[in-house]
């Protein structure tokens, strides 16, 4: 069907061609985070058990063109300490370099950053973030990061959420003069195009090479679902009782976890490591630990099926103590089973 409308096409010529905006040259931004310690250091005295973490921060952002950002960063964590019964300050600060993903909000950053709390250390770090405008000034914005302690060789993991002002010149709409009437009659006739997109991706259906496409889900020019890369882990800590390798009923939940996760991620495996305190001699102490893993890799294999071949077990006896005292408590805190599993998936990217 053809169209034309003389006042209509008079009204778009004699409009502004874009609204105002302004050219963002810096952004200051006030978040709150949550750190999650370690989980060695929540065993640890000399950490003092640290634990998580709730803090406020300040960051300033240079804006360096369309795709990169330049960012100083200063917060202060209230840390839990001594299996949260006592509390401990500490600061951050640091530098990150930013990356931006054009059209998408999301952003990869990676930086160096000092930590001090109940031990002062250096960090590096990785993290994915989404921004989104609230206006041209204002926005909000969401990271997830993880710092590897360089010092120590712990990593922790943080999540923050804040809000950002952006400083810049306005930008000033271009002067546009009224088109004339005979200028306006003298514009050909245009065809009235009819785009089909049937699974309402936003992608024409004869471009469209993945029919079908969920709605809600983000598409390349092919209207192909795109992916991020998305890491899931799950840890496991059984004790035992002194001279024992029995397993206490009450930790049977924690082993089913990780046999439900095994399940879930059939590409996994896992090393099941036995411990013991430093009360006996080294020898026995190293064959009880073992009993311990092989304990724990017993219940995995016959209990919850998980394939012998993907489960192994070590015993390291006293030679990876947590807790150097002489105490109960002391040898209660060596005497474990411990694992930790990893596993990396693919997940669709879903339009905010």
């Amino acid at each position: 069907m053809k169209t034309f409308n003389i006042t209509l096409l008079a009204a778009l010529i004699s409009s502004p061609l874009a609204a105002q905006g302004i050219d963002k040259t810096w952004e200051v931004g006030v978040f709150g985070d949550y750190i999650k310690s370690a989980t060695g250091k929540e065993n640890k005295i000399d950490w003092q058990q640290i634990e998580a973490g709730k803090g406020l921060g300040i960051d300033l952002q240079k804006i360096i063109n369309e795709q990169w950002n330049a960012r100083i960063e200063l917060a202060k964590t209230r840390y839990d300490i001594n299996n949260g019964n006592d509390t401990d300050y500490g600061t951050r600060f640091g530098l990150d370099a930013i990356y931006k993903i054009e059209d998408t909000g999301i952003y990869a950053f990676a930086g160096v950053k000092r930590f001090n709390n109940v031990k002062s250390y250096n960090a590096v770090n990785v993290g994915l973030g989404y921004n989104v405008d609230i206006n041209d000034r204002f926005s909000l914005y969401s990271e997830a990061v993880i710092y590897r302690d360089v010092d120590y060789g712990f990593t922790d993991q943080g999540l923050k959420l804040g809000v950002k002002y952006a400083f810049g010149e306005v930008k000033k709409s271009p002067v546009i003069r009224k088109a004339t009437y005979q200028e306006v009659a003298a514009v050909p006739v245009v065809a009235e195009i009819i785009v089909v997109d049937t699974d309402n991706d936003g992608v024409n259906d004869k471009q469209d090479t993945c029919k079908n496409t969920p709605a809600n889900v983000k598409v390349d020019s092919n209207g192909c679902p795109l992916f991020l890369d998305k890491s899931v882990a799950v840890d496991l800590n059984v004790s035992f009782e002194n001279n024992s390798a029995q397993i206490k009923s009450d930790t049977m939940t924690d082993i089913q976890r990780l046999a439900d996760f095994m399940k879930e991620y059939q590409n996994t495996s896992v090393v099941i490591e036995g411990h013991s305190s430093a009360a006996g001699s080294a020898k026995y102490n190293l064959t009880l630990s073992q009993k311990r893993a092989d304990t724990v890799k017993s219940v995995l294999v016959n209990t919850y099926k998980i394939e012998a071949n993907r489960v192994s077990a070590k015993g390291f006896g006293e030679t990876q103590l947590i807790s150097q005292g002489n105490t109960p408590a002391d040898h209660e805190l060596n005497r474990r089973v411990v694992a930790k599993i990893e596993a990396t998936v693919k997940k669709m990217m879903i339009k905010s």
